[in-house]
């Protein structure tokens, strides 16, 4: 009799992990809170509008990444066109300059020289390593858990050409870098490039290397078509999912996970168990607490999480398809104040048409919200939580009238999105959508996080909190890689196979 895994949650780590336990002959059963997949990788209707709320660009899009064939197993991919930005983002700062980030890299470098030609060395630095990690074997076939002598030498060699810029980059953050500019302009808005100015340098570097290998696309019908897309893979499969059904706790018997209990009592028994859950959810309240690795411990203590996000988005009668073409627009506006930030961010999704009616547009917009406290507190009186959402609808409406004349009076559709939204859609700590900053200083660290507690057997944790700082590709990868040592330990070969869709 084939042994089960139960997953919590039907996130994109859930759902994978689901995926690649059928390919491997282990009974699947995945618990949800919610009555949809996706967890954070999903969009949702307002009237005739798709409003997405998750994936920006997508690490995998393109046949020579390393992330494709993952996502191939998983019957992402497969028959779902991909739409590309030929500009990333555009950043205009306080006096008036924009800096175009071009996913060409050539088309980015000129660009920058054009803005500020006695930094020309350090923009050429950049670009060269930029240039460099286009071709960088992302080591995710395997997990480092099962790595043997061989494994670890053939890692090395590959790594060898991207060594010295390797360690250059993991020893600077984007904003200790931006001071090497010596152009004011470019000091202020490149540390904005990944919205954190203390990650790695290496994070941005790699993210823009890959959009200038055309390996950053949306996937066109937006985050919950993609999600779902993966779900009748696992439901081809034979995986079962169980929706409206939030865990409680998970069952232990002789420091063994042996099941887990949902919410209305229910007890569910299975061979292993996979939470693909909010982290500090599972130790803390699933787990009571009792099975603490000292660094997941430690991350929750003295690492930064990745600020939440306000979202507020606009269904509008209104073709904007003709505006500059790019991700997203950011600069800075003086009516964010009152909600402590300074920087707003308007994407305008008419390049993807199934996204609202013809000749209509959706437009989101936001800005980063670290004060978790102050969503919180409001929250406690309703009232008082809507009237703010208004508020804050009512400005970023006045804002984008100003940008786009006759908007206002086009707006068919207003959606606002908190971070206590995230939280309580998600059950995300403090409502973030990715995780964790890694400061240069704790690389070494938390290079490594385990994905498994103290004095508890069959049990590991997925999903992007033990891959930061996350993302949609992080979950995907991280349960490919338990199931891999779930077969490991029951002495089965690891297979994966490909839909074929026609």
């Amino acid at each position: 009799m084939a042994k089960k895994i139960i997953i919590i949650g039907a996130g994109i780590a859930g759902l994978s992990a689901a995926c690649y336990a059928r390919m491997n002959g282990y009974e699947a059963e995945i618990y949800e809170m919610q009555d949809k997949p996706g967890g954070l990788c999903t969009s949702w209707k307002r009237k005739d509008y798709t409003i997405d709320g998750c994936i920006h660009w997508l690490i995998g899009s393109n046949p020579n990444s390393s992330f494709y064939k993952l996502w191939s197993e998983l019957g992402a991919i497969q028959g779902r066109q991909m739409l590309y930005h030929d500009v990333f983002y555009r950043y205009t700062g306080s006096n008036g300059k924009t800096l175009v980030i071009y996913c060409d890299v050539d088309k980015l470098e000129a660009h920058m020289k054009e803005i500020s030609p006695a930094d020309s060395a350090t923009i050429e630095l950049l670009c060269r390593m930029i240039r460099r990690f286009t071709k960088f074997p992302m080591p995710i076939e395997k997990s480092y858990e099962l790595y043997n002598f061989l494994d670890i030498a053939r890692l090395i060699i590959k790594m060898i050409p991207f060594y010295r810029d390797m360690h250059f980059c993991n020893q600077i953050t984007i904003g200790e870098f931006a001071q090497r500019f010596k152009d004011p302009f470019l000091r202020e808005v490149f540390p904005l490039l990944l919205w954190e100015k203390d990650q790695p340098l290496l994070n941005l570097v790699v993210t823009l290397a890959e959009l200038h290998a055309k390996d950053g696309g949306f996937p066109q019908g937006g985050s919950l078509e993609f999600s779902r897309s993966i779900e009748r893979r696992c439901l081809n499969l034979g995986a079962k999912i169980f929706y409206r059904s939030r865990v409680s706790k998970i069952l232990e018997e002789n420091g063994r996970a042996v099941g887990i209990q949902l919410a209305d009592g229910k007890e569910i028994r299975g061979d292993y168990i996979i939470s693909a859950a909010d982290l500090r959810t599972t130790l803390y309240e699933m787990l009571d607490g009792k099975h603490i690795h000292p660094i997941h411990q430690e991350l929750f203590q003295s690492c930064k999480l990745i600020p939440s996000m306000v979202q507020v988005s606009f269904g509008v009668n209104m073709d904007l398809s003709s505006q500059p073409e790019c991700l997203g627009e950011c600069y800075k506006t003086p009516f964010l104040k009152k909600w402590k930030a300074d920087w707003i961010v308007v994407k305008n999704y008419c390049f993807d048409p199934t996204l609202a009616p013809v000749g209509k547009s959706v437009v989101i917009t936001g800005f980063s919200s670290d004060d978790y406290q102050y969503w919180e507190k409001l929250a406690n009186d309703n009232d008082t939580y809507e009237a703010e959402k208004k508020k804050i609808a009512s400005a970023f409406a006045d804002e984008l009238e100003r940008k786009y004349p006759g908007f206002r009076s086009a707006i068919e559709v207003t959606d606002v999105v908190t971070p206590i939204t995230y939280a309580r859609y998600t059950g995300n700590w403090k409502g973030t959508f990715m995780t964790w900053v890694i400061t240069p200083d704790k690389l070494n660290r938390f290079r490594v996080i385990p994905k498994t507690v103290p004095n508890l057997e069959n049990f590991w944790l997925s999903g992007m909190w033990v891959q930061p700082p996350g993302g949609v590709p992080a979950g995907a990868m991280i349960s490919r890689h338990i199931i891999q040592i779930i077969c490991k330990k029951d002495n089965k070969r690891f297979q994966t196979s490909t839909p074929v869709v026609g």
